[in-house]
């Protein structure tokens, strides 16, 4: 059975109210996607290329393709919470905070959690030097902060 969607008409004022909806879930995101990831460098540390010359290239890969696993899980949880979050002008013009789909796509979260972790740069910065065999500091191969 197809869900029953009232359309709305798109005024100026449900506009108005969706870019300001919009604007919210941004900072939501923001703020909420910084502090995880610098609670995510917290929780791995400072990355030190001595401990890695030890490890094997496939661990390495493995922790990398782990910390991005754990990530999109932790982007997923942040993207229910913020949509959970009352919009205060719910209704107005017929507006529903729940429809937005920048709530639901996860792009913004994600580019957050991913550029604000100096562990995880480190950790692909060497692995890229080290399989590929580019330089540190070439600005062209390099993750930058």
């Amino acid at each position: 059975m197809v869900k029953d969607v009232k359309e709305v008409p798109y005024t100026p004022l449900f506009a108005l109210v969706k870019i300001i909806d919009i604007g919210f879930v941004t900072v939501y995101f923001f703020v909420f996607g910084i502090a995880v990831a610098k609670l995510f460098d917290y929780a791995y540390g400072v990355f030190d290329e001595k401990d890695y010359k030890r490890v094997s290239k496939f661990q390495l890969l493995l922790e990398i393709l782990f910390h991005l696993f754990a990530i999109a899980i932790v982007a997923y949880i942040l993207r229910n919470v913020v949509g959970a979050i009352p919009f205060p002008l719910e209704g107005v013009a017929g507006f529903e905070h729940e429809r937005l789909r920048e709530i639901h796509g996860g792009e913004i979260i994600g580019v957050i959690l991913l550029f604000f972790q100096k562990n995880l740069h480190d950790k692909i910065n060497y692995f890229v030097t080290e399989v590929f065999g580019f330089q540190h500091g070439n600005a062209e191969h390099t993750i930058s902060m």
